[in-house]
């Protein structure tokens, strides 16, 4: 499973201090996965085909958590995640995920720092899981919470179905209606895949995109998709191509408190359409507000939630997989802001962190804006057939830039 359709998504941190020994990361993973069931269960088919979750009873880290040692001084840390992101995670009998140990970057006069890029199936683990992952793991005290280790067919949550909306329900019909035909011309992101992923990453001062947001009487996630539309709609002009309406994927979550670590991806996914031909930022910020307007979110939430609970599992799990259709958006975009107290691992402290998303079968580039302390840290994954998709950090940052001397 390599290439654009291994699904790996995950995050990478970067910690200063002395890099441990891979037997002393190994020791502390098996330590704490009595409280991580995404790591103890694997992926297999069910009656008629129908996915469902696998216990592992056994589980040897030396299969999982593995180190790489850069011999180039030069290197920077986020540039390391190419070789790992070209690796097949486990297989067969194992639970698909891995953890790497990646140290010997940088010219040696700093600080000693090293990198732990975690990755795992997407069936297993939505974005909050992987941020329960993250606090189990590296907070003093392993998290008291017990989450449930689904062994049978893949299911909607089990705890809270909420009111059904008819605005949302109307919502989520129409998402599926377009998913049916394209999600618009934009031929430099209708090229075939070539199977090869590459990351790019850019990094913005947290107060930066508090204040703009404040400044703008919005919040950052929708400051984040403005200036994300500025910087596609650059990639039009460089392709020459004109710039148009551009639809993305935005995973929203339907887990309760009680599901956080739990085995699965408790997602739904609305539909924005990144006002691209639009010239002035301020008009693509007020439509991108309109879309991502509270009261429509959390019907969405609400609904999609209590949809997933009540309706009969083929026709949630197909529901789900038209609004994932390619065809329905060219992009997938995420915003998360990471909430973790005191990470560490022994005396190394944590102190830089970015999400890895992947694209869906037949996209090309998946963006994450994840929020830790003072950093909000851009990634992109792209196919190298969409070889733009290098340059959006920097496009995106002279986006910013472009809305900040509006305010």
């Amino acid at each position: 499973m390599s290439g654009t359709h291994q699904l790996a998504v995950g995050w990478a941190v970067r910690f200063r201090g002395e890099p441990p020994s891979p037997d002393a990361l190994r020791r502390h993973v098996r330590a704490r996965l009595a409280d991580l069931p995404t790591l103890t269960h694997r992926v297999d088919e069910g009656p008629g085909s129908r996915p469902c979750f696998v216990s592992v009873p056994e589980i040897d880290p030396r299969e999982h958590v593995h180190e790489l040692v850069i011999r180039d001084p030069g290197e920077r840390w986020h540039s390391c995640l190419q070789d790992v992101l070209a690796r097949p995670l486990p297989a067969g009998h194992r639970p698909p995920w891995d953890l790497w140990l990646i140290h010997g970057y940088g010219d040696g006069t700093g600080a000693p720092e090293y990198v732990l890029v975690f990755r795992i199936h997407h069936a297993l683990e939505d974005g909050a899981g992987h941020h329960y992952v993250l606090r189990t793991l590296f907070t003093p005290r392993i998290a008291q919470q017990r989450s449930r280790r689904p062994t049978g067919p893949m299911s909607a949550p089990a705890e809270g179905g909420g009111r059904v909306s008819a605005r949302a329900v109307l919502g989520i019909a129409g998402d599926v209606a377009r998913s049916l035909r394209g999600s618009g011309n934009w031929a430099v992101l209708r090229r075939p895949p070539a199977g090869k992923l590459a990351t790019a990453v850019g990094t913005a001062a947290t107060r930066r995109l508090v204040a703009l947001s404040r400044a703008l009487d919005t919040d950052i996630s929708v400051v984040f998709l403005t200036a994300l539309t500025g910087a596609m709609r650059a990639v039009a002009v460089a392709e020459e191509e004109r710039p148009a309406p551009l639809a993305l994927l935005w995973p929203l979550t339907v887990r309760t408190g009680g599901e956080r670590g739990a085995v699965g991806n408790y997602l739904t996914m609305l539909r924005l359409r990144l006002p691209c031909a639009e010239p002035l930022p301020l008009r693509r910020l007020a439509s991108l507000s309109r879309q991502l307007e509270a009261g429509r979110v959390e019907r969405r939430m609400r609904t999609s939630r209590a949809l997933m609970r009540r309706a009969p599992l083929p026709m949630s799990l197909g529901t789900l997989r038209l609004l994932m259709r390619p065809r329905h958006a060219s992009l997938t975009g995420t915003y998360f802001p990471a909430a973790l107290p005191q990470p560490a691992l022994g005396e190394a402290r944590l102190n830089g962190a970015l999400g890895l998303g992947a694209p869906l079968p037949g996209q090309l580039c998946h963006l994450t804006l994840l929020r830790y302390r003072s950093e909000c840290t851009l990634s992109v994954v792209h196919d190298t057939a969409f070889a733009r998709g290098a340059d959006l950090p920097e496009l995106w940052l002279a986006a910013l830039a472009e809305l900040e001397a509006l305010v």
